[in-house]
């Protein structure tokens, strides 16, 4: 049997432009370190906080961790990322057990004034926002929540949605963070 030159020079071009594709970043490793570090998938695209927070450029891409708000009020898990490109992620825990959260209640975004249900939040550059809420869920799993050590670390996933009939999926995220070294 003679060898069918063109089948292995299209099977060669083929691996070639895989290989050569530029797969852009790949998502940060899971760790329980405090490493400050934070990743995610966007509809599909990875997503690495990589900006500030603020006019001034002061806050840091990965903001949070544990907070209290008074009191009154039982300690929390909240986490602020930005990106260069204006986009935003936030992810907000009424609790710091360790464990399975769901988001899934109808809530709103953190304020000064307000006890907000565990939810998850994304702004695109746009500035267009999807939050969960009933109709769209997600979930974050704690792994390790050291308030002594500072270290806050675990995954999540989560579909945004808005009053414009929108969604984004949030898939693959992680995160790993030293709340002693970032701002709160």
């Amino acid at each position: 049997m003679k060898p069918n030159i063109n089948l292995y020079a299209s099977t060669w071009i083929v691996l070639m432009l895989f290989w050569g594709c530029d797969k852009g970043p790949d998502l940060t490793p899971t760790t329980q370190e405090g490493k400050n570090t934070f990743s995610c998938k966007v509809n599909g695209k990875v997503w690495i906080p990589d900006g500030t927070g603020d006019w001034f450029g002061v806050a840091r891409a990965i903001n949070g961790g544990f907070a209290g708000y008074g009191s009154h009020n039982p300690p929390t898990i909240f986490i602020r990322t930005y990106s260069k490109e204006k986009t935003v992620l936030h992810v907000f825990l009424k609790t710091i057990e360790i464990g399975i959260h769901e988001l899934d209640q109808d809530t709103y975004k953190i304020d000064r004034n307000f006890y907000p249900e565990s939810y998850g939040w994304y702004q695109g550059a746009d500035g267009i926002s999807f939050m969960t809420s009933r109709n769209h869920t997600g979930r974050v799993v704690i792994t390790k929540a050291d308030t002594i050590s500072g270290i806050v670390s675990g995954t999540f996933e989560f579909e945004g949605g808005n009053s414009l009939g929108k969604k984004v999926k949030i898939t693959d995220g992680r995160f790993d963070v030293n709340t002693k070294t970032v701002n709160l």
